[in-house]
């Protein structure tokens, strides 16, 4: 099993918290899990964590309860994997760039300008080779269950705004810890800036960095609008993530209750798709009413963006399992025509 030397500071998190009183009881048991996501809860992310939370409940009779700790209250994403896989925590949502260090197929999925569409994404996603990649996780005493996201990440930023491949240059623009995400966009000619989600505000604000690459709905629920002036849909990055129970926990669950686990986890997911179109015109107008500049990209100049990383993305195919590779595109290009 691989293992992250944050796992040290993701004990003492979960230790504070349960001294505190805030995990109810001390140590959860078999049925009851706590669950980290490092977003605020009134995001997309946020309420489709909930709706998990009450379908969890409803489909299990009662017999499985989640609690979910918002805003990485009990550790960022990395630290969160290193809890679950020790079984400190029971459940997680994680970006596929944090899980890539343990199942590097799941660069598949962060590769530039991979998906056209969510209707493309939803359908790979839930096909047989993505279920592949999730079984991958097993050997890591985790496993996975489904996957969510929260939408096309897009570039905002504090220097100009940007509307072809000229205008990115030299930004210092805060990024995942993944390299595949930082390979990308040193090719675009930004300066990748790797930090964790909750120190980016602070690194904005402090100009330490000139932007960011991130969803828009996290611009909006985590404020980053305040210290952010230009936002362009440049949608290069898809931030797909994956739902996961910590092996220990899952294996205490008889059948029924699993079983319950994983439809709400699929139910989740159409949930989740539902609320991000449903809100996402409505979330640029809140985003331009707070003073936000909001750019498009012509096709045109998009297809400079596509040629930059271009070798990025065949680096990184040619470093993964080819039967996986192969089945993935044939199933990419195959969500593509019927989209």
């Amino acid at each position: 099993m691989k293992a992250f030397p944050h796992r040290a500071r993701a004990l003492a998190a979960v230790a504070t918290f349960a001294l505190a009183g805030t995990l109810s009881g001390g140590a959860a048991s078999a049925q009851t899990a706590k669950f980290s996501y490092p977003v605020a809860r009134e995001s997309t992310m946020g309420q489709t964590v909930d709706r998990f939370v009450e379908l969890v409940n409803e489909k299990s009779g009662g017999a499985v309860k989640v609690r979910a700790f918002p805003a990485a209250q009990i550790g960022n994403e990395i630290d969160s994997i290193s809890a679950a896989q020790g079984g400190i925590i029971e459940m997680a949502v994680t970006t596929t760039a944090g899980l890539a260090a343990l199942v590097p197929e799941f660069n598949l999925f962060n590769l530039p300008f991979q998906f056209a569409s969510y209707e493309q994404l939803d359908d790979v996603t839930r096909s047989p080779v993505s279920e592949t990649i999730l079984a991958k996780l097993e050997p890591a005493n985790l496993k996975g269950l489904c996957f969510w996201d929260y939408g096309f990440r897009n570039i905002t930023n504090n220097k100009r705004p940007v509307t072809k491949l000229e205008d990115v240059k030299g930004l210092r623009v805060r990024t995942i810890q993944n390299g595949v995400y930082i390979d990308s966009l040193a090719a675009l000619g930004i300066n990748p800036t790797p930090l964790p989600y909750p120190e980016t505000f602070t690194a904005l604000e402090t100009g330490a960095i000139d932007g960011n690459e991130i969803a828009n709905d996290v611009t909006r629920s985590t404020s980053f609008y305040e210290v952010q002036d230009y936002l362009t849909e440049t949608k290069h990055f898809t931030t797909i993530s994956v739902v996961y129970a910590s092996k220990k926990f899952w294996d205490g669950l008889d059948e029924a209750q699993k079983g319950a686990v994983q439809e709400a986890c699929a139910e989740a997911s159409q949930y989740n798709r539902q609320i991000i179109n449903d809100q996402a015109g409505e979330t640029l107008q809140f985003l331009k009413d707070k003073g936000m500049q909001i750019d498009e990209i012509s096709e045109a100049n998009l297809e400079a963006f596509r040629e930059a990383v271009q070798p990025v993305k065949d680096k990184v195919n040619g470093g993964l399992d080819p039967e996986i590779v192969s089945a993935f595109y044939k199933q990419l290009d195959a969500s593509a025509t019927a989209d």
